[in-house]
C-alpha cells in the first residue's frame, strides 16, 4: 500500500509540475482543441439532428456573433448550432461550438433569456473548463490504473468514489464562474443578465442528495449571485446602464428598460438617462377611430364559450390519464438503474482492440439516447397541451371582450369563428391523445430499463476486460439491441405524430392571438408591430402587404414571413413545423409585451 501511494503521488507530482512548467498543458493547443470540438460536435450532430432552419439558425447565430465580440476569448472560431431535441438544454463543446436546443427555444419568454444561455456557455469557453475537466480526469484515469494494477486494486471503488464527488464540487464551482461572467458578457453587449434567473424559473428545495450530487448550484443561488453581479455593474459601469436601457429601447422592451433607470445616475450620465426614461416611457398616440364600438354577436360569443368550456370538459375527463403519463416519466427520468448506467457511462475505459464490442456499444448508447429523447418529447407534448388550454382561454376571453370598429368586425368575427373550432379540436384529442401518451411514457421507461441492463453489463466488460462475455451471450445482446431498436423505432413514430398534431394546433392558435392582438392597436401601430415581427423573422415584408397596407389580420401576415422562409426537411421530422411554431409563438410574445405597454 504504501508503494502505492508513493507511486500515485509520483503522478500527481508530475501532473502539477507539467502544469505549472507550460500552461499548453492545462490549456489545450487552440488547433488540437478545434479538432477535438469538431469531432465532439459531428458526433452530437448526427446523433440528435441539426434544426437547420434559417429563420431559427440566423437568429441564433446573429445573436452569438454579437455576445462573442464581447467574450474575453476572441482567437477562437465560434459556431451556433440548433440541435433538433425536445429537452430544455445548452451547452458548450471545446472549440468554440456553442449548442441550443430546440426545446429550449420553445420555452424561452425573450431574446434576452437566449442571450443569458449563449454568454454562460461562451463564459465555459473563456474558462477553458474542458481542458481543465479533462486535466483532472487524465490524474484521476492514471491513479485508478495503478489501484487497479497493484495489490490494492479493492481501493478502485474509492477512487471512482472520490473522482465523482470531487468531479461534482469542480463541476458546481466553474459553474458558478460562468454565471458570473455570463452575466458581464450578457451586459456588454446590450442584454439583460437577470434573464437569466427568470429561465431558470422557480425551483422546488432540493433535498441533501440532491444537494450533493447535482452539478449545478441550486437556482436560488444562481439567481441570487446573478442579481448580486448585476447591481455591482450597475454601480461599476454608468455608461452600461444606458447602453442596455438603450438597447432594450430598440427591441421593443420598454417596461424592462424603464425598470433599468430607476435609479439616477452620475452625470455625465444622468442627462442621457433621462432623455431614455422619456423615450421608454413614451406611448404611440391614440389615432384610433372614435367608433369602437362593434363587438361579436351573442350568438357567436355563445358559440365560442361553449366550445371551450366543452375543451375544459374534455380535459378534466383526461386528468387521470395525465397524471398517470406524467408519473410514468418521472419514473423513466429518475430510474435507479437507468441513472446507474449513466454514471457507468462517465467512467467508462473500454478496450479498443474489439471493434465488434465498440459496435455493440455505440448501438446501446445510441438506443439510451432514443428512449431518453424520446421521453422528454412526450413531456414536451404534455407541456404543450397545457399551455395550448391556457393560451386558449386567455384567447377566448380577448375576443368576447373584444370592441373594434366597422372596417374590422369581419376579421373579428372570423376569428372567433376559427377559435371555436379550434377549442373543440383541443378537447377532442384529450382523452385519447393523453392516453395514448401514457401508453407510450411507460414504454419509453420499459425500453430504458431494458438499454440500461444490457449497457452496464458492456460496461463491466469495458471496465474489466476479463468479463468478456461468451460468444452466444454476445449475439444474444445483439439480437436484445436489434429489438430493441425496432421497438423504439414503433414508439417514436407514434410520439412524432401526436407531437405534430400539438405543434400544428400551436401554430394556428398563435395566429389567432396574434390576429386579435392587431384588432387591438390602431393601422399606425399594427404597422409597427408588423415591422419588427418581420425584422425578427430576418423577412422583408411580402409584397401583397407592401401593396394593399397591413391587414388587421397580422397573424395571418406573420405566418406567411415565416413560411416564406422555412424549408422543408423530410429528412428531420416536423424540423419545418417546429420552426414555425418557435417563431410564431416568440413573436406574438414581443407584440403583446409592447401592445400591452402601449394601452397600460
Amino acid at each position: 500500500m504504501a508503494r502505492l501511494l508513493r507511486r500515485c503521488c509520483g503522478v500527481l507530482t508530475m501532473v502539477v509540475l507539467l502544469a505549472i512548467a507550460s500552461p499548453a498543458c492545462v490549456a489545450l493547443d487552440t488547433e488540437i482543441e478545434e479538432a477535438i470540438g469538431r469531432w465532439m460536435a459531428e458526433a452530437f450532430i448526427a446523433q440528435r439532428g441539426r434544426l437547420d432552419q434559417p429563420p431559427i439558425t440566423e437568429w441564433v447565430d446573429d445573436l452569438g456573433r454579437r455576445l462573442v465580440e464581447h467574450s474575453p476569448r476572441q482567437r477562437l472560431s465560434y459556431h451556433f448550432i440548433v440541435l433538433d431535441s425536445p429537452e430544455s438544454n445548452g451547452f458548450a463543446l471545446p472549440g468554440g461550438w456553442v449548442f441550443v436546443t430546440a426545446g429550449l427555444l420553445e420555452t424561452i419568454q425573450s431574446e434576452d433569456e437566449l442571450a443569458a444561455v449563449l454568454s454562460h456557455e461562451l463564459a465555459h469557453l473563456a474558462g477553458r473548463d474542458f481542458q481543465q475537466v479533462a486535466l483532472r480526469n487524465a490524474v484521476y484515469l492514471g491513479i485508478a490504473s495503478l489501484v487497479r494494477s497493484s495489490d490494492a486494486s479493492d481501493w478502485t471503488p474509492v477512487v471512482h468514489a472520490v473522482q465523482l464527488v470531487d468531479g461534482l464540487r469542480d463541476s458546481r464551482r466553474r459553474e458558478a464562474r460562468a454565471d458570473r461572467v455570463g452575466v458581464e458578457i450578457a451586459w456588454s453587449a446590450g442584454y439583460d443578465p437577470r434573464a437569466m434567473s427568470s429561465f431558470l424559473g422557480d425551483q422546488p428545495a432540493w433535498s441533501f442528495l440532491e444537494e450533493v450530487f447535482a452539478t449545478h448550484p441550486h437556482p436560488s443561488k444562481r439567481r441570487e449571485w446573478i442579481g448580486e453581479r448585476f447591481r455591482e455593474l450597475r454601480d461599476e459601469d454608468p455608461a452600461g446602464v444606458n447602453a442596455l436601457a438603450e438597447s432594450l429601447i430598440e427591441r421593443g422592451r420598454y417596461r424592462e428598460a424603464t425598470g433599468v433607470l430607476q435609479e439616477p445616475l452620475p452625470q455625465p450620465h444622468g442627462d442621457r438617462r433621462a432623455e431614455l426614461l422619456e423615450c421608454a416611457s413614451s406611448k404611440p398616440a391614440e389615432t384610433a377611430p372614435a367608433n369602437h364600438e362593434h363587438r361579436l354577436p351573442a350568438d357567436a360569443i355563445a358559440s365560442l364559450k361553449g366550445s371551450l368550456s366543452a375543451m375544459e370538459e374534455e380535459r378534466r375527463g383526461a386528468r387521470d390519464e395525465r397524471s398517470a403519463a406524467w408519473r410514468r416519466l418521472r419514473g423513466a427520468w429518475s430510474d435507479r438503474q437507468i441513472n446507474r448506467a449513466l454514471l457507468y457511462a462517465q467512467s467508462l475505459d473500454p478496450p479498443l482492440d474489439d471493434p465488434a464490442y465498440l459496435a455493440l456499444l455505440a448501438q446501446t448508447v445510441h438506443l439510451m439516447h432514443r428512449a431518453i429523447r424520446g421521453a422528454n418529447l412526450a413531456g414536451r407534448i404534455l407541456h404543450m397541451e397545457a399551455s395550448n388550454a391556457n393560451e386558449m382561454r386567455s384567447l377566448a376571453q380577448t375576443l368576447a371582450e373584444l370592441r373594434t370598429d366597422a372596417a374590422s368586425i369581419t376579421l373579428l368575427e372570423t376569428t372567433a369563428e376559427q377559435a371555436t373550432a379550434l377549442a373543440a379540436e383541443l378537447g377532442a384529442e384529450s382523452v385519447e391523445g393523453t392516453s395514448r401518451l401514457r401508453r407510450l411514457a411507460g414504454e419509453y421507461h420499459d425500453s430504458g430499463r431494458l438499454v440500461a441492463m444490457l449497457f452496464s453489463e458492456l460496461a463491466v466488460y469495458g471496465n474489466d476486460p476479463l468479463n468478456r462475455p461468451s460468444f452466444s451471450r454476445f449475439m444474444i445482446m445483439q439480437t436484445q439491441v436489434r429489438m430493441l431498436d425496432l421497438r423504439l423505432e414503433r414508439l417514436d413514430s407514434s410520439t412524432e405524430q401526436i407531437a405534430a398534431t400539438r405543434w400544428a394546433e400551436a401554430v394556428d392558435l398563435r395566429r389567432l392571438q396574434l390576429n386579435a392582438t392587431g384588432l387591438r392597436v390602431t393601422p399606425e401601430e399594427r404597422a409597427r408591430l408588423m415591422t419588427r415581427v418581420a425584422g425578427r423573422i430576418g423577412a422583408d415584408e411580402p409584397g401583397p402587404l407592401k401593396r394593399t397596407g397591413f391587414p388587421p389580420g397580422i397573424g395571418d401576415a406573420t405566418l406567411q414571413l415565416i413560411q416564406g422562409r422555412v424549408t422543408r426537411d423530410d429528412a428531420r421530422f416536423g424540423a419545418d413545423l417546429r420552426a414555425t411554431q418557435i417563431m410564431m409563438r416568440l413573436s406574438f410574445v414581443d407584440t403583446e409585451e409592447q401592445v400591452a405597454w402601449w394601452r397600460k
